[in-house]
This record gives C-alpha cells, sequence and structure tokens, in this order.
C-alpha cells in the first residue's frame, strides 16, 4: 500500500504497521484484536494477551528531539466482544505481555532495522504512565526480529 511505502511512515500508520509486522513474527495463532476496542493488541489462541507499542528516531516530519517515551499506564476498561464496556475494576494493565518495539535505523519497513523489548506486564513500574528506552534496558535485553518468536516462547515457558 502507498501509505506505508515510504522510509518513516505517520506515527498512526507505523502503529498498524508494527502490530501486523509483530504478529507475522510471532508465528501462528495470533490474532489481531486492537480493532474491535478489547484493550490489548494481540491475542493468542490460548488466551495470552499482548500489548504493542512502538516509536521512531525519524518522524515522518522530520527526526525526534526527544528521547522515546512509551505509554504503559493500564486501561480504564475494554470491549471484549466490541460492543459492551467492561470497567476495569482492578486497575491492573489488561495485557499479560508488552513488546515495545523501537526503530531508529533509516527505513522502518525494515524488519531488520527494528529492536523489540519483550516486558511481563507484572514487571513494568506500578503506577507509571510511561517508561523509557533507559527504563526498557533496565528490564529487558533488545532482541531483533530473527530473534522475537523464540524469546517469547522461552518467556510464556518460563516461570513467573
Amino acid at each position: 500500500m502507498r501509505m506505508f511505502d515510504v522510509p518513516a511512515m505517520q506515527n498512526n500508520l507505523r502503529g498498524l504497521w508494527v502490530e501486523a509486522m509483530i504478529a507475522e513474527l510471532l508465528g501462528p495463532g495470533w490474532k489481531y484484536t486492537g480493532g474491535d476496542w478489547a484493550g490489548w493488541d494481540l491475542q493468542h489462541d490460548g488466551g495470552t494477551r499482548l500489548e504493542v507499542k512502538q516509536s521512531a528516531k525519524e518522524q515522518s516530519w522530520g527526526t525526534a528531539k526527544s528521547p522515546p517515551r512509551f505509554d504503559i499506564k493500564a486501561g480504564l476498561g475494554h470491549y471484549p466482544d466490541g460492543i459492551n464496556y467492561v470497567s476495569n475494576q482492578t486497575g491492573e494493565r489488561l495485557a499479560h505481555f508488552y513488546i515495545f518495539a523501537w526503530h531508529d535505523g533509516t527505513d522502518q519497513r525494515d524488519v531488520g532495522q527494528w529492536q523489540f523489548f519483550l516486558v511481563a506486564s507484572s514487571d513494568l513500574p506500578k503506577g507509571n504512565k510511561s517508561i523509557g528506552l533507559n527504563g526498557l534496558r533496565r528490564l529487558a535485553e533488545p532482541v531483533s526480529a530473527s530473534e522475537l518468536r523464540d524469546t517469547f516462547s522461552m518467556e510464556l515457558s518460563g516461570p513467573r
């Protein structure tokens, strides 16, 4: 598609691109749920919920002047069936895991230029509304696109 055929995509379009890219990288069994206001972006057939956050150094309007921040505040609620609203009574994050995608290369369409940080929701700072790259690096090592599926599989099978 032409709107995705540029090295630096608009923020709102880049988010869709990254969610689709991550679903493809994770492999079979992952379904996009964000369009139904589910409260998380991807869900596995086994029930694991995943929130995707992304940012890039190069923006469609130029180079970002400030370090990236990723939104991690807990959602107030969600629409599990796309129609009926359910309030988040616990105040906990709705997804089990977050994948933070960071791009500091020259072409956002090149999956090999992205870095991914996989963090369990329970490991994110309680009460924080956002987190920066330095905070993410304290919680997780960045992985490449080719490492993401195996890293996520190991995280799911490991002790929690």
